[in-house]
């Protein structure tokens, strides 16, 4: 029943008791509705079944006929309209309806209600505007006419299974935040679906036993979204059954008076989207991890790289590059304010290859890091010691108070190395050639100081080694000829300049002419004929010492055979040739003269080759088959200058020799020292025991040659018998003696 009612009716001129019970219902509405169309209110009573609903200003149900009671069920009183629709979205419509009718409108139109056991039923009426003292209350008054049909429900059926056919959730919720509406994905369960229109999302949270935050937060996006006019998007959280993640998003829907009217819900399971770009975030937290960790190795290894690249593998020192880096530094401080000086000293160890050769290369490097460590004991925290290569060091020196600090330095490093290294229990005592530079203007570069020092160091080594001496300018000029010198001795070999001359070897005993030595000349285009003294060093630096001899073979081998040719009843001429100590150490030095034996045709035995007691020492063994080998071949073995060198009567044991030869100085001092005297008496006597000839060097005046007959002396040559003789010349003091 509506609380005053007649006070409603009186108001408009209109009254009518309502009636106790349902059969006078039709009866009422019919007087009412003339009642209500004589006051200017247009109210058509429906045909069939007739049933009216009074809604209160919340659109709640206060009041029913029979047959609505019937069809919603007495429960239905108090409860709001939108709960008994046949669809969620048509409480929507009917809220745009009510407010309509609330503005005065009298509206005819159709809803599908639901009935109490879930049927649907069609109603076609009009809605009216009621106003009392209790305030405005709405009129619904119809006919239904059983189950909805399509054309009744057909468009709101159609939008909500579309609705509800989204696999994403959906929710509809009016001004007051309640739901309208939720689809299945929203919420599976159907009655949840039923219970939960009307109801707010803190009855749901409650309902469903999840936190209140839940509640709290879907409330302050709910307003927030009101308040800006635009949709928003959230994350949610859930726990239970299994964690899943939703993307919610709610857009606000405003009416034509800028009211809100509805909020629409929507929802994204992105559980396995979090889940992958929490994997691709781990991930990309191990690649960065990785890319890190990489980082630092391709550091570690570019530190790495950087020292080996300026530093020395074997002792760990630094190598030319820094040391060189270093010695630009010092320069450039050299020059500008507070000039500091500095010295360098280039270091080369003596006779180091024979370390290598006898005890191999692997004991070679023990003795360079010892040497290494005894250098930098001797040398301040400050200074520079680097390994240039092989067994070359330089060692920087700066600052420098005196220039005697760097001579000082050469001493101190020469005393460290006089205690012998001990290695595999051997005791091996090395010693070094330096080279020291000081600072000077001239200097414009690390490499210039480098060559200076060079020079320095090899002119040391020169010296006797195991000693130091300070550059001067004078040996970059002595080391520029001497470079000049061998660039043309390489052409001069080229364009044919070398020349073999002959001196005379004479037997004593019956004054003839027993054979030649070839002797080497140069004639050089500009400074004339050039003994062997002034380019057979270069020649050995270099390298050509092993071409030369060669050549020297063939060209004299060729030039006796030919003057053999010449006079058949000449007794055969002996021919001597000398061959330095690095060709006898050569490999297949053998084979290459018994090719040019072969190739001129000389006879074996009438070739004397000359060895020298230092070639004896360089490779005892190698040297030892080398000569067993050509003595087999027929070829004769002269020891040239024995005496002078490193005599040892062991030597005369230890190798297939045939002849001695007496070096010229003690051919000369036997006249005037009685020492040299005896010497000549002594070699002669031994060589004779030994079944050995002797030949002697120097012979100048008579009375050499008398002494030397006297003491049975084999073969002599010298001035007093022919000064070395061209091809021509030689040819001509055979045939006259």
């Amino acid at each position: 029943m509506i609380p005053d009612l007649d006070a409603l009716l009186h108001r408009h001129g209109l009254s009518a008791a309502i009636p106790p019970g349902p059969g006078s219902w039709a009866a009422f509405l019919g007087q009412l509705a003339g009642q209500l169309r004589s006051g200017g209110l247009a109210v058509t009573a429906p045909q069939g079944q007739t049933t009216s609903l009074i809604l209160g200003p919340a659109g709640q149900i206060v009041s029913m006929c029979p047959s609505s009671a019937r069809l919603l069920g007495a429960s239905a009183l108090g409860t709001l309209l939108d709960t008994h629709l046949g669809n969620g979205l048509e409480g929507l419509r009917l809220r745009g309806l009510l407010t309509r009718v609330r503005g005065g409108e009298t509206l005819r139109t159709a809803l599908g209600l639901r009935g109490e056991g879930g049927e649907v039923a069609a109603w076609t009426g009009t809605l009216s505007r009621l106003s009392g003292a209790a305030g405005d209350h709405l009129l619904l008054s119809g006919e239904l006419s059983g189950t909805a049909g399509a054309d009744l429900l057909a468009p709101q059926a159609f939008y909500e299974e579309l609705l509800c056919a989204l696999p994403a959730p959906v929710a509809i919720l009016d001004a007051q935040q309640r739901y309208v509406f939720c689809n299945p994905a929203a919420i599976s369960s159907p009655e949840i679906r039923r219970w939960i229109i009307g109801r707010t999302d803190a009855e749901y949270v409650a309902y469903r036993e999840f936190g209140p935050e839940l509640a709290r937060a879907r409330e302050h996006h709910y307003l927030q979204a009101r308040q800006i006019r635009d949709t928003i998007f959230w994350e949610e959280s859930f726990g239970t059954p299994v964690h899943t993640v939703q993307l919610r998003s709610l857009t606000p829907v405003f009416g034509e008076d800028g009211e809100l009217a509805l909020c629409i819900g929507h929802g994204m399971d992105i559980t396995e989207l979090r889940r992958t770009q929490d994997a691709l975030h781990q991930l990309n937290n191990e690649l960065e991890d990785r890319v890190q960790s990489r980082t630092a190795q391709l550091r570690t290894v570019t530190r790495q790289l950087r020292h080996d690249a300026s530093h020395d593998a074997l002792t760990g020192l630094p190598n030319r590059t820094l040391f060189s880096e270093r010695l630009d530094t010092a320069l450039a401080r050299s020059r500008g304010p507070g000039a500091e000086e500095y010295a360098v000293l280039f270091l080369d160890t003596d006779r180091f290859k024979g370390v290598n050769d006898t005890l191999g290369h692997p004991a070679g490097d023990a003795l360079l890091r010892e040497l290494s460590a005894r250098l930098l004991a001797v040398l301040r925290p400050g200074d520079t010691l680097a390994r240039l290569g092989g067994d070359e060091f330089a060692v920087l020196l700066t600052p420098l108070d005196s220039p005697g600090d760097a001579t000082d330095t050469a001493r101190r490093i020469q005393e460290a190395l006089r205690p012998p290294m001990r290695l595999h229990g051997l005791d091996i005592a090395l010693s070094v050639s330096i080279g020291v530079v000081l600072a000077h203007p001239e200097h414009g570069s690390s490499a210039d100081i480098l060559r200076d020092a060079d020079i320095a160091m090899y002119r040391a080594k020169h010296s006797g080694g195991a000693g130091h001496q300070v550059f001067t300018p004078q040996m970059r000029e002595h080391t520029i000829r001497m470079a000049r010198l061998e660039n043309e001795l390489k052409h001069g070999l080229g364009r044919g300049e070398l020349r073999v001359v002959y001196q005379p070897i004479m037997a004593l005993d019956e004054g003839r002419v027993a054979g030649f030595e070839a002797l080497l000349r140069w004639q050089h285009p500009e400074h004339g004929l050039l003994e062997p003294g002034a380019f057979l060093d270069v020649a050995e630096e270099c390298g050509m010492m092993l071409d030369i001899d060669r050549w020297v073979l063939r060209e004299a081998c060729t030039q006796l055979r030919r003057w053999q040719q010449e006079s058949p009843h000449t007794p055969p001429l002996s021919l001597n040739v000398n061959f330095s100590a690095r060709h006898f150490a050569a490999p297949g030095v053998y084979e290459q003269v018994r090719g040019v034996l072969a190739d001129t045709g000389f006879a074996p035995e009438r070739l004397n080759l000359e060895i020298t007691e230092g070639a004896l020492l360089a490779r005892p063994e190698a040297i030892g088959q080398t000569l067993e080998k050509l003595r087999a071949l027929g070829v004769r073995l002269h020891l040239d200058d024995f005496g002078t060198g490193y005599s040892s009567l062991s030597y005369l044991h230890s190798y297939p020799l045939d002849t001695l030869k007496i070096d010229r100085s003690f051919v000369r001092g036997m006249l005037t020292s009685a020492s040299s005297a005896e010497l000549v008496r002594t070699i002669i006597a031994m060589a004779k025991n030994m079944k050995m000839r002797v030949v002697a060097e120097g012979i100048e005046e008579v009375r050499h040659l008398d002494a030397l007959r006297e003491l049975g002396c084999d073969y002599g040559q010298g001035y007093l018998f022919a000064r070395p003789l061209s091809v021509s010349e030689a040819r001509q003091f055979a045939r006259e003696h």
